[in-house]
C-alpha cells in the first residue's frame, strides 16, 4: 500500500519536532549539570580585619662589655711588687689595684729634691750678688766726680751682669722644679689604681713581672654588659635606635628587657651583616662571651592582615592582588603589601575591612567564576594588645 505524499512530509515533520524537544531538554540538562557544579566550589576566605599589630625580628649575638677599661703604666722596666685585685673583683674609682716596688724611684725623687735644693740656693746667691754689685754702682755714682769714668763703666757692666746670672739661675731652678714634679709623678705612679668603679675582666699583672707596654688588667666599667647582636644588611633598615627589646639568654627561660643603644653604620665586607649594640635593664648582666638572642619590637600599628599564600603575581603591572568574593563570584583587586611576619603580609592598601579575600589564590580560579564561601579564623601577626 503506497503512502500518499502528504502523509510522508507529515511522518518526517513529527521526527523532526521529537529530535529537536530532545536536543534541549539535552542541552537544558547539561546547563544544570554545569551550574551545579560549578556551584558545588567551596573556596577557603579570609573575613578582613584592622587590628593593633607587633612586628618582631629575632636576631643572635655575643655578650660583650659596653666599655672595657684597659689599666697600665707608663713605668716601663719596673718591677710590680703586688697586685691586690683578681678577675671578677668588683672594684671603686681610686682603689689601688697594684704596686710597683720604689727603690729607684726613691731614688731618682731624691736627687731631684737635692737639684732643686742647690739650683734655690743658687737663686739667692746670685740676687744677693745683684744686690751687692748695685750698692757698688750707686757709690760709684756718687763718686764719679773724684774717680774716673772708666770705673762707673765698670760698675754698671757688673750689676748687668749680676742681673743676668739670676735669670740663668732662675732658669736652672724652674727646670729643677720640673724634674722634681716628674720625679713625684712617677712615684705616685707606682701605685696603680682604678680609673673607674667597675669589674676586673682581665688580669695581666704577676707579683715580680717587670712593667711592660701592654695592660697590667682591664675593667668592665660599671660592670655594664650589652648584646652585640649580628643583623642582616636588607633587616637594618628596620631599626632604630630606642627600640623595645626582648633578650633571652641561652640555657634560660627569663628574658631580660632593653633597647637598641647603637647601629654600627658599617657593614662587614664579606658577611653582610651589621651590629647592633643593645642596652640591657638589669642588675645582674650575663656574662661577657655568652650567647643570647634580641627579639625587636620594629613595628606597632593597627593594620590588616593576610595569608602570604592569598597574594597573586604576574600582572602586567608588577603589582601585586588577591582574589575576593563578591556576591557568590570571584573578583581580582590589586593591593599594595607591607611588612611580612610568620606567613602573614600586611595590606597597605586595596582592601578595606569586611572583604572576603580567598585563603590561597590558585590558578584554576578564574575572575567572574562562581563559587561557595568557607570563612576561616584570621589568625592576625604579632601580639594583639
Amino acid at each position: 500500500m503506497r503512502r500518499s505524499p502528504i502523509l510522508n512530509a507529515a511522518i518526517v515533520a513529527t521526527f523532526a519536532l521529537a529530535a529537536t524537544a530532545g536536543q534541549v531538554r539535552a542541552n537544558e540538562a547539561a546547563a544544570s549539570v554545569d551550574t551545579g557544579a560549578a556551584a558545588s566550589r567551596t573556596v577557603s576566605t579570609l573575613v578582613t580585619d584592622r587590628q593593633p599589630q607587633t612586628w618582631l625580628r629575632s636576631f643572635a649575638g655575643i655578650f660583650v662589655a659596653r666599655e672595657e677599661i684597659a689599666v697600665g703604666t707608663t713605668l716601663t722596666e719596673q718591677r710590680i711588687a703586688e697586685v691586690n685585685v683578681e678577675i671578677g673583683d668588683r672594684v671603686a674609682a681610686g682603689q689601688v689595684l697594684a704596686r710597683l716596688e720604689t727603690e729607684m724611684l726613691e731614688n731618682l725623687l731624691r736627687e731631684a729634691e737635692g737639684r732643686v735644693a742647690r739650683a734655690s740656693a743658687a737663686v739667692a746667691q746670685q740676687e744677693e750678688t745683684v744686690r751687692q754689685e748695685q750698692k757698688k754702682l750707686d757709690r760709684a755714682r756718687q763718686l764719679r766726680h773724684l774717680k774716673a769714668e772708666t770705673f762707673l763703666e765698670e760698675r754698671v757692666s757688673a750689676v748687668a751682669i749680676a742681673l743676668e746670672a739670676v735669670k740663668v739661675a732662675r732658669a736652672d731652678d724652674a727646670q729643677a722644679q720640673a724634674l722634681l714634679a716628674e720625679a713625684r709623678r712617677k712615684f705616685e705612679r707606682a701605685v696603680i689604681v682604678a680609673p673607674a668603679a667597675g669589674i676586673v675582666s682581665e688580669r695581666l699583672a704577676r707579683a715580680g713581672a717587670l712593667a711592660g707596654s701592654e695592660p697590667l688588667m682591664r675593667l668592665i666599667r660599671d660592670g655594664e654588659i650589652e648584646l652585640a647582636a649580628e643583623v642582616p644588611e636588607s633587616e637594618l633598615p628596620l631599626l632604630a635606635v630606642g627600640q623595645k627589646v626582648k633578650v633571652r639568654l641561652s640555657g634560660r627561660p627569663d628574658t631580660i628587657d632593653g633597647h637598641v643603644r647603637v647601629i654600627n653604620p658599617k657593614i662587614d665586607s664579606e658577611t653582610r651583616l651589621g651590629t647592633v649594640k643593645i642596652a640591657l635593664n638589669t642588675n645582674r648582666p650575663p656574662y661577657a662571651g655568652t650567647f643570647g638572642r634580641a627579639q625587636i619590637v620594629v613595628a606597632e600599628r593597627a593594620a590588616i592582615m593576610i595569608d602570604d599564600s592569598a597574594l597573586l603575581y604576574g600582572t602586567p603591572d608588577g603589582k601585586p592582588s588577591v582574589f575576593i568574593v563578591e556576591d557568590g563570584a570571584v573578583k581580582r583587586k590589586t593591593v599594595e603589601a607591607g611588612m611580612r611576619q610568620n606567613g602573614k603580609v600586611e595590606i597597605v592598601s586595596g582592601l578595606g575591612e569586611g572583604e572576603r579575600v580567598v585563603a590561597k589564590a590558585g590558578v584554576s580560579l578564574r575572575e567572574g567564576e562562581t563559587v561557595a564561601t568557607k570563612d576561616v579564623e584570621p589568625v592576625q601577626t604579632g601580639a594583639t594588645k
